[in-house]
C-alpha cells in the first residue's frame, strides 16, 4: 500500500520550479517604469517651481514627458488656467 502524500518525482519537480536556474536573474522595474518615474519626479519639480500651486497637475505633466522624452515644445494654451 502507497503512503498517502507527495511522491519524490513530484516534489523534486516542485523544488527545480521554485529554484532560479543559474543564469536567470530577478529583473527590476523596466524602462517604462523608469520613464514614468522620472516624468513625475520632474513634475513635483515644476509644482514646487510655481509655488505648489494647485489645479497644473496635467499641465506639469505634459511638460515633464515633453522634456523627458525630448518632444518638440507645442504649447497648447487652451489646456492653461486663467
Amino acid at each position: 500500500m502507497k503512503k498517502a502524500g507527495v511522491s519524490q518525482k513530484t516534489a523534486s519537480r516542485r523544488a527545480a520550479q521554485k529554484r532560479p536556474a543559474g543564469n536567470e536573474q530577478k529583473l527590476g522595474p523596466g524602462p517604462a517604469q523608469d520613464i514614468q518615474v522620472r516624468i513625475a519626479a520632474r513634475a513635483h519639480q515644476l509644482y514646487e517651481q510655481r509655488g505648489c500651486l494647485d489645479g497644473y497637475h496635467l499641465h506639469d505633466w505634459l511638460e515633464a514627458e515633453r522634456e523627458i522624452l525630448g518632444h518638440p515644445l507645442d504649447k497648447d494654451k487652451s489646456s492653461e488656467r486663467i
